[in-house]
Parts: C-alpha cells; structure tokens; sequence
C-alpha cells in the first residue's frame, strides 16, 4: 500500500500535490493553508490549536499520543528529543498499513544549508524565527530517519528531491531517491489503472 507524506520543505513548492494519485496522502502541520490532505498530522501545541481552530476536518486530523511525540528510548538510551510531525506522519501512514512511503519536502536530507533549513511557512503563525530549526538539528533528523527507517525493513522510503540536488549519505537499505518527473510519472500511470 501506498502512502504520500508531506513535509514543508520549500523543495516542493513547484510540485502540484493535486496530481498525487495511487495512495493516501499525510499532510504535516500547516499544509492544510495550501492544500488538505486526506491526514494531517501535528505534534507542536501552537500548530495544533490552529488546526483545531480551523476547518479541517477533525475526524482527519491526527494528534499522535504523547509518547510517540518523542524519539524513542531504544533511539537514544537516556536522551530523548522531540520528534517531528513529518516523522509522525510516517508512522501513522504505518501503522495504517502502508509499505511504501514518498516522502516531499522532507528537506533535512538536503546538503544544501540554505535549503535544510527553510519551511515554506517560514514567518508565519507557529514557524517564527525562534522555531526555526538549526543546521545540527537536520543532521540529528537525518541520523534519527536512518534508525527509524531501518526499524520498519520492509517498508521502503522514496525521498522524492528535485533533480540536481545534493543530499547526505544515508545508510539503509530500504531507503531510496527519486525524482518528482519521476513521481509524476508514477501517479499519472496510477490514474489510468
């Protein structure tokens, strides 16, 4: 089973989230500003409270319990931090029963400081500049999808990037890159079948 999750990485913003097809699509955090997946998932008080504030539709919105807001104890023995939504997303497309995850805007992969670090919500409600992650931070995501990838083998991850674009290494099996002409591709084949 397919499942699309989008992040906010200003890597996407020339893909049309409309031509997804073939799977369910998680949306993260502010995305249903632009474009209302069939789940969005938050984990950051402030995000959450708009949501609920607004018209999306509850019975869609995903809040993951408390516990799965933080990266694992088997992650880092003694030292947790925050998880984040688009790794929520993940998970909940999961647990939901898909094996294979395409993964937009997910830009902390991205070796390109300036572009690891956008949102393309930056300056508004919820991404203020004081939110704004650091360059260690998209490293430490980086490690921490590497675990969380290898902690569902037979799961495989497509990390959909635009052509030309310089990425980190990353150690697992069952993670793979693709194009978003790719990506188009492949969804316009699923709308025919």
């Amino acid at each position: 089973m397919r499942a699309f999750i989008i992040g906010n990485g200003p890597s996407r913003k020339d893909f049309d989230l409309k031509q997804l097809a073939g799977g369910h699509v998680y949306g993260c955090n502010a995305l249903y500003r632009d474009f209302w997946p069939d789940y969005l998932v938050a984990i950051d008080p402030k995000i959450i409270s708009e949501i609920k504030d607004s018209e999306f539709p509850s019975d869609r919105f995903i809040i993951p319990p408390e516990e799965e807001q933080w990266e694992p104890q088997d992650y880092r023995p003694g030292y947790r931090t925050r998880s984040n939504a688009g790794m929520n997303a993940c998970l909940e497309a999961i647990k939901q029963g898909a094996d294979e995850l395409f993964l937009l805007g997910f830009d902390f992969v991205i070796a390109d400081k300036d572009v690891a670090l956008g949102n393309l919500y930056d300056g508004t409600n919820g991404y203020e500049m004081e939110t704004r992650t650091t360059f260690s931070d998209t490293i430490a995501r980086v490690k921490y999808f590497q675990w969380f990838a290898d902690k569902f083998p037979e799961t495989t991850f497509y990390v959909v990037l635009p052509e030309e674009t310089d990425v980190h290494p990353l150690y697992v099996n069952n993670v793979r890159g693709m194009y978003y002409k790719e990506l188009e591709e492949l969804c316009s084949n699923s709308k025919i079948t």
